[in-house]
């Protein structure tokens, strides 16, 4: 008996120790008092979501240049569904409902989970768990210990040993980003005659439900969202094999929601996607495809010649709303 109320005490006291490192290992705790100063006296109409395809693809510079519109970009590698759904509530928290979401769409998107770096900063990083709802807390969450402990060594170890890494900006830094450069040789332009095709991982994957769930909300806040399939690579097009399946199901996701709306540029005939030097890796074999800075620049232009008419229309209804309330004042006894 004694035996098992230590057990049972120690088990406790060693998951919950082990969460609360894990959160402290990953926690920018900074992160939310820096966005909240820098947003204070700012108003975004536009927030743009994604992976690091969209880091490299789409840039507030080009809604501010071509549109007039101030835009803010929270994407880099590891940001999928599920921190874009608790990102947009910490967003309009502190920073208002935007009138436009722009998220950039990857063949990969149902295949990923969230960086635990970005869940902590928004202390997302656990669920609630009651110290009953196993025997052994440790044990049920084994897979989660272990992936923490290899984490922490994987830290330890790019410490020590040089590499290119992911390269992780400010949030301010990441407003001006415009892109990197491309570099000859690191596209594969010559296709096989065999060669290797991915996969289409189906709704829901790991975190697709957050998808849905965020698309509902933008709906119900009245935000004019657009699902963007960014260009990749002709080889990498084609090394995805799955594209119809993923458009399918995109398609069944915004069903209903009239405010979400999909642009394709992934396609030949909406992109030159066999121009080289508009990526900066990817191609046949590759499943995953970035573009480069000059890729980026068409790219920005292309799609916001498309979306322009939603922001008039949007402008135009602020507007109108605008009058009618001017109106009605003028007219008050």
């Amino acid at each position: 008996m004694a035996f098992c109320l230590f057990f049972i005490l120690f088990d406790r006291f060693g998951f919950y120790l082990i969460t609360r490192m894990e959160q402290n290992f990953y926690s920018e705790e900074e992160y939310k008092s820096e966005f909240i100063n820098y947003a204070k006296n700012r108003k975004f109409s536009t927030l743009i979501l994604g992976t690091s395809r969209t880091y490299e693809a789409i840039h507030p510079l080009y809604f501010r240049t071509i549109l007039n519109e101030n835009a803010f970009k929270e994407a880099q590698f590891g940001k999928n569904p599920k921190y874009n759904y608790h990102y947009y509530h910490f967003f309009k928290k502190h920073a208002g409902i935007p009138d436009v979401v722009i998220y950039g769409i990857d063949y990969f998107i149902f295949n990923s989970r969230s960086h635990k770096r970005w869940l902590a900063r928004l202390d997302k990083l656990h669920k609630q768990v009651s110290p009953f709802s196993s025997f052994s807390l440790l044990l049920s969450h084994k897979q989660e210990v272990e992936n923490f402990i290899e984490a922490v060594i994987d830290h330890w170890n790019n410490l020590f040993s040089p590499g290119q890494r992911h390269r992780v900006m400010d949030l301010i830094r990441l407003q001006k980003y415009i892109g990197s450069p491309h570099k000859p040789g690191t596209v594969v332009t010559e296709k096989k005659r065999n060669f290797w095709r991915q996969k289409y991982r189906k709704y829901p994957g790991n975190e697709g439900r957050f998808l849905f769930r965020l698309l509902r909300e933008l709906d119900r806040d009245g935000v004019t969202t657009f699902l963007v399939l960014i260009p990749n690579h002709y080889g990498t097009f084609r090394t995805n094999a799955g594209r119809k399946s993923m458009l399918r199901d995109l398609f069944q996701l915004k069903h209903g929601l009239n405010h979400v709306h999909i642009i394709n540029f992934n396609k030949p005939e909406k992109f030159p996607l066999n121009r080289e030097d508009y990526f900066i890796n990817g191609g046949w074999g590759r499943t995953n495809s970035h573009m480069s800075r000059s890729g980026a620049k068409l790219f920005n232009q292309l799609l916001l010649k498309e979306i322009r008419p939603y922001y008039r229309k949007i402008r135009g209804n602020l507007s109108s709303t605008f009058r009618k309330k001017r109106k009605a004042q003028n007219h008050a006894p």
